[in-house]
């Protein structure tokens, strides 16, 4: 992680986007190197915990790291790479449960459209932006933020695209969208931003006007690159930043 890029960002960040939340930063790591391991929370009345909610401590600048050992919820396991195959146990959970999906089957294309590399270390690790250190690898760039801050960061992320289709919006689950689809992203030749935390089940885990935006590592630096030459020096963005304080 170049720390001139760390340092960078937040100083533009705090420019465009002034008071603002930090993004989350998650990569794969064969080390913990110092993050926190956290153990398996303790089935609730639902029979998980969502990784939004293992991850709120993050956002709070606590870094955390997880595998299958320690993910509160089966479900995450295909989004966040560790693992390949879709089990009974999700499949009824979907159609018959969370009823987002109307067959099996379509829980199964639904994945077979879906490409992953799968995990690439044996852990996930999540850092708050403030908290990455120059040995960091980030991977995937992800905000929790509100209309206005979507409004900007989706508007970025097609600044440099000859398409309208910079950002995309994918049916999936939350740790789908800000795993599974921007780290798909990666090796794409237009890597693509993710809109997210719009599976029905999440949004009981973040605040009613909460909506995630993930962005693959190559994303995120050309829209940090074109940030100073954007609509975000404009006077339209000006009325909108008015609102952040």
């Amino acid at each position: 992680m170049n720390i001139e890029i760390k340092e960078r960002f937040m100083k533009d960040w705090e420019k465009y986007f002034p008071g603002r939340e930090l993004p989350i930063a998650c990569y794969y790591s064969n080390k913990l190197g110092g993050v926190k391991f956290p153990n398996r929370p303790k089935p609730n009345r639902k029979g998980y915990t969502c990784i939004f909610s293992q991850i709120a401590p993050v956002r709070g600048g606590h870094p955390r790291a997880f595998n299958m050992k320690n993910l509160g919820c089966f479900g995450a396991f295909i989004p966040l790479g560790f693992a390949t195959t879709v089990s009974d146990d999700v499949r009824n959970y979907i159609c018959n449960i969370e009823r987002v999906k109307k067959s099996y089957e379509h829980v199964d294309g639904l994945y077979e459209h879906h490409t992953s590399e799968g995990a690439q270390g044996k852990y996930l690790i999540f850092k708050r932006w403030d908290t990455l250190e120059e040995n960091d690898t980030p991977q995937v760039v992800f905000f929790f933020a509100n209309p206005d801050v979507i409004a900007g960061l989706h508007t970025l992320a097609n600044f440099d695209s000859m398409t309208a289709h910079g950002v995309m919006t994918p049916a999936g689950s939350g740790c789908d969208s800000i795993v599974g689809f921007p780290m798909s992203e990666l090796n794409s030749d237009e890597p693509k931003a993710v809109l997210g935390a719009l599976d029905p089940s999440v949004r009981a885990c973040v605040k009613p006007d909460i909506f995630t935006f993930s962005a693959p590592w190559t994303k995120f630096l050309t829209m940090l690159d074109n940030m100073d030459d954007s609509f975000l020096t404009a006077h339209c963005w000006t009325n909108v930043k008015s609102r952040f304080k």
